[in-house]
């Protein structure tokens, strides 16, 4: 199951696909323009955002840079009358689309086979994702000393026994305090490790 955020102003498009994709016990989220759309994407993981290009004071292009920037692994489908050449190659240059479609959409059982496997895919991306900060933790938990794991986008993986303030801290080896980067196909993992002492371990 992957949660679909649905970006449109004109209200009755999104509510075809939404009833759609309920149907096939997908979860959804609406918004009327793309300032709601970065709430929701603030306040709720998306797998899979369907934007109109064509939106109140900032338009979809705009949106789907800032999509691309701060949600690298949501994917992108457009779903647009808007056929200006030159603003939908800057939609497909600027972000991270899997697919475009154009008003108006007949929502068929082809149109929801295909939302649905990009939607499957992130959520299945998101996992492996997680198993890697999974046992990056474990591997850095029996090594039994303090450290502090981020993402790249300086989410806290894990952490034991140390304090950092951010991912972009610089190494303080005088103190023992080592900064690696460990990257992979999702991003960069940022590693603070202290080299003095050890955490005890529970009996």
């Amino acid at each position: 199951m992957a949660l679909y955020l649905l970006v449109d102003a004109h209200e009755p498009t999104r509510k075809i696909l939404q009833r759609k994709l309920l149907e096939q016990n997908q979860e959804v989220a609406e918004a009327a323009s793309a300032e709601e759309a970065l709430s929701v994407l603030e306040a709720q993981d998306v797998d899979v955002i369907v934007t109109e290009l064509r939106l109140p004071q900032l338009d979809g292009v705009e949106l789907l840079k800032k999509v691309t920037r701060l949600y690298p692994l949501t994917k992108q489908i457009v779903l647009t009358d808007y056929m200006q050449l030159h603003t939908l190659l800057a939609a497909v240059n600027s972000g991270n689309i899997s697919r475009l479609m154009t008003k108006p959409l007949k929502v068929d059982e082809t149109i929801l086979r295909i939302m649905k496997k990009i939607g499957a895919e992130v959520v299945e991306t998101k996992h492996r994702k997680n198993n890697i900060g999974v046992m990056f933790n474990g591997i850095l938990t029996n090594a039994n000393r303090p450290y502090c794991l981020f993402f790249e986008d300086g989410t806290i993986v894990g952490r034991r026994a140390l304090e950092i303030p951010n991912q972009e801290a610089p190494d303080d080896e005088m103190n023992g305090l080592h900064r690696f980067e460990f990257p992979t196909q999702f991003g960069t993992y940022i590693l603070y490790q202290s080299m003095n002492g050890t955490v005890m371990k529970h009996v």
